[in-house]
């Protein structure tokens, strides 16, 4: 009857460590494939501003301002020197880096830092 009872106990403990194990590993997938969509949907916002922005004419200080703003919105962590902005007569060239760090579930330690590099750029017509 103890071996039994001993037999359950560790089988208790191994679904548990199972269980642990799983929770990890989903929490991590979870935060990786929200931070890709995030950055994707980011990239997006960023080829459709530089044509915009291109046509109109803008200024520096308003796409960045604009580029800061979706960034908040997507929680994408961007500062205001990260956001690099070159405009010419005709041509509009906005480079954006970042890192994201994702960190382990309860403990919030980093265990991975995922860098984001983009860069787009406007020609107008001839």
């Amino acid at each position: 009857m103890a071996l039994s009872r001993r037999s359950v106990n560790l089988r208790r403990l191994v679904l548990l460590v199972w269980v642990l194990v799983a929770f990890f590993y989903f929490y991590l997938s979870y935060d990786y494939i929200r931070v890709t969509m995030n950055d994707r949907a980011f990239a997006d916002y960023l080829q459709r501003l530089v044509q915009v922005a291109g046509i109109e004419r803008r200024s520096a200080t308003d796409v960045r301002d604009l580029v800061l703003v979706k960034a908040e919105e997507l929680a994408v962590p961007l500062h205001r020197e990260q956001v690099l902005i070159r405009s010419g007569l005709d041509s509009l060239d906005i480079s954006v880096n970042y890192d994201v760090q994702i960190d382990v579930p309860l403990l919030q330690r980093v265990i991975y830092t995922k860098q984001f590099e983009h860069k787009v750029k406007y020609q107008s017509p001839r």
